[in-house]
C-alpha cells in the first residue's frame, strides 16, 4: 500500500493565523527554523549542495542554546539542526535538542548519522519529532567513494539506525526515523537494494531525492538518469510501501514546470540560520549577501525580526531575482504556490463554497 507523499507538499495552510498575520505584515516570528550549528563535515559528498560556501565557520559554545531559547520565547513552533555542515560535530547540538524540546517546540535534525554515540539515542528518541539520515550509497565502496569518506562509515551507520529504533521501540517513542538518498549516476544502480535494506531496518521511511544543480556548485551531473529508470524505480518502490514503510521517489515535475508566483510569500515562515550567525530567509541564494536578514552574532533574533535589513532582504527576493531562475522546488515553492493563489484566486464564484 503507497502511502501519501509528504515531502513535496506544505502544512502552511494549518496555520492560519500566521498566514493572516504575515498578510497584514505583523507576522512575529517565522514557525520553522534550521540552524546550522557547524559549516565542517566529516564527509565531503560529491555532491554537496553548499561545497562553493565552504567547510568553516561554527557556532562559539553556548550561544546555541542561548538562540534556542530566544526562538522559543518569540513563538517559533519548530527547529531542525543541519545545515551546512554535519550538526552532531558541534558539541552543543544534543543538549539544544533537549533545551527545545523542553520548551516545547519541535525539534528535528537531519546528519549522516556516522558520528552519533551510545548516550545519544535515548536523548533522540525522546526529543526528537523526525530525523532523516543522509545515506546515499548501498555499499561500503560506494559509500566511501559518494560520501568521500571511509568505508567503515558505512556499517556503522546503519549500526546507528539498528540503534536508534531499538531504542525507539523500547521507549515507545514517535519518532520519526527517515533516510534520504540524493540519486546521481554514481550511486543510482544501488537505490532499490538499498531501499530494500533500509526496510528490513525498520525505518519509517527511504526518500530518493534528484540532485538539483546549482549555478555555483562544483559538481557536474556527466550522464542524464533515464526517465524509464525513474518510471521503474518508482514502480517498484511502490511494491515495497506498505502500513509501516514508506519508499518514495521523489517528483521530477517542478524540475522543469515554471513558476506562477512572482511573488515568494512564503519567505517569512521559514528561516536559515547558518554557521557565521547569519540570518537567510531563502537556502538557494545564501551566496548572494543582499539576502542576509541580519548577524545573531551581532543582534538578538528580535531585532533582526523587526529590522529595516530583513525587510530590504525580502523585498530584494521578491523584487530583483527572476524566480524561475530558482532552485527548482525549493523549501517555498509549494508555500508559495498555496500562498499564491489565495491572493490571487483563479477560480471563479468563490463565495459560492
Amino acid at each position: 500500500m503507497k502511502k501519501d507523499n509528504f515531502l513535496d507538499g506544505h502544512k502552511i495552510n494549518y496555520h492560519y493565523k500566521e498566514i493572516n498575520d504575515m498578510f497584514e505584515g505583523k507576522l512575529k516570528a517565522p514557525i520553522y527554523v534550521e540552524i546550522s550549528p557547524t559549516g565542517i563535515c566529516n564527509h565531503k559528498c560529491l555532491f554537496c549542495h553548499y561545497n562553493y560556501l565552504g567547510h568553516e565557520g561554527k557556532f562559539k559554545k553556548g550561544k546555541m542554546l542561548e538562540l534556542v531559547k530566544e526562538l522559543a520565547n518569540i513563538g517559533v513552533k519548530s527547529i531542525v539542526f543541519a545545515g551546512n555542515g554535519e550538526p552532531t560535530l558541534h558539541v552543543d547540538t544534543i543538549e539544544a535538542i533537549s533545551l527545545a524540546k523542553s520548551l516545547s517546540v519541535d525539534v528535528a535534525l537531519s546528519t549522516n548519522g556516522a558520528l552519533l554515540k551510545d548516550e545519544h539515542f535515548e536523548i533522540l528518541a525522546k526529543n526528537l519529532t523526525w530525523i532523516r539520515f543522509s545515506f546515499n550509497a548501498g555499499s561500503d565502496q560506494n559509500y566511501a567513494y559518494v560520501h568521500q569518506t571511509n568505508q567503515s562509515d558505512f556499517k556503522k551507520v546503519i549500526e546507528n539506525i539498528k540503534k536508534l529504533k531499538t531504542t525507539k521501540d523500547k521507549l515507545n517513542s514517535n519518532i520519526t526515523i527517515g533516510t534520504q538518498f540524493v540519486l546521481i549516476p554514481e550511486n543510482k544502480d544501488f537505490a532499490l537494494e538499498h531501499g530494500k535494506m533500509l526496510k528490513s531496518l525498520g525505518v519509517d521511511y527511504f526518500s530518493v531525492k534528484h540532485f538539483y544543480d546549482h549555478s555555483h556548485n562544483d559538481f557536474e551531473v556527466k550522464e542524464q538518469i533515464e526517465d524509464s529508470f525513474i518510471e521503474n524505480l518508482s514502480n517498484e518502490a511502490n511494491k515495497l510501501c506498505d502500513e509501516k514503510f514508506n519508499f518514495i521517489v521523489r517528483s521530477t515535475t517542478n524540475l522543469t514546470s515554471q513558476r506562477v508566483y512572482t511573488k515568494c510569500y512564503g519567505l517569512e515562515f521559514i528561516v536559515f540560520i547558518d554557521e557565521n550567525g547569519d540570518v537567510f530567509s531563502c537556502f538557494s541564494h545564501q551566496y548572494d549577501k543582499k539576502t542576509i536578514m541580519g548577524n545573531i552574532f551581532e543582534n538578538s533574533f528580535k531585532d533582526i525580526w523587526n529590522s529595516t535589513q530583513k525587510k530590504y532582504s525580502i523585498d530584494y527576493i521578491n523584487n530583483c531575482i527572476e524566480k524561475n531562475s530558482c532552485q527548482p522546488n525549493c523549501r517555498h515553492h509549494q508555500i508559495n504556490n498555496y500562498l499564491w493563489d489565495l491572493k490571487n484566486p483563479k477560480i471563479e464564484h468563490i463565495n459560492f463554497i
